[in-house]
């Protein structure tokens, strides 16, 4: 039982990464373009080789931010496509989250698969659902109805990593 979990990818290309988050998100003082990180708990091994140490920074961003007015709905749409070790340069990733927990919770193993869409209801102790879809853009979707969404730093996100497609990949849209 070592703590650092080397984990390969035998499906669809995506290994398993669990993080803590090292920046807070509310969705009344967001904006579009406001960096987000969640540090790596354990190692992590790319297909092709490449290895994601632990403590490694994924690094993202907001997308889009939708503040809850007259407690209508909330909406927080993250991107996470950059890793960034502490001693070395950055990897570019195609990041989904799959799974939000409050902190020193055990996540349930995901069936990784390129087709993964996830819903996490709002009924969970955070108030608030995930919706992502490995095949999107976005790394994910939080809504809240009634409230902001508010995430505090500490909070564990559970990710699908997967190499970027450095070849599809466009810019200047």
């Amino acid at each position: 039982m070592a703590n650092d979990v080397h984990q390969s990818a035998n499906e669809g290309q995506l290994v398993q990464a669990n993080t803590v988050l090292q920046t807070k998100i509310d969705a009344k003082t967001a904006k579009p373009g406001d960096p987000v990180t969640a540090k790596l708990v354990s190692s992590v091994h790319l297909p092709g080789g490449t290895e994601i140490p632990r403590n490694t920074l994924l690094i993202g961003h907001i997308d889009q931010v939708q503040p809850a007015e007259n407690n209508g709905v909330s909406t927080v749409v993250l991107t996470f496509d950059k890793a960034q070790p502490k001693d070395g340069q950055p990897i570019a990733i195609k990041s989904t989250i799959v799974g939000i927990q409050a902190s020193n919770t055990v996540f349930n193993p995901t069936d990784l698969n390129p087709q993964l869409k996830t819903l996490q209801e709002a009924q969970s102790k955070h108030g608030f659902s995930l919706t992502s879809d490995v095949q999107g853009a976005n790394s994910g979707v939080l809504k809240a109805d009634g409230k902001n969404v508010n995430i505090e730093n500490g909070t564990e996100f559970e990710f699908a990593l997967a190499p970027s497609a450095a070849g599809s990949t466009t810019t200047g849209n």
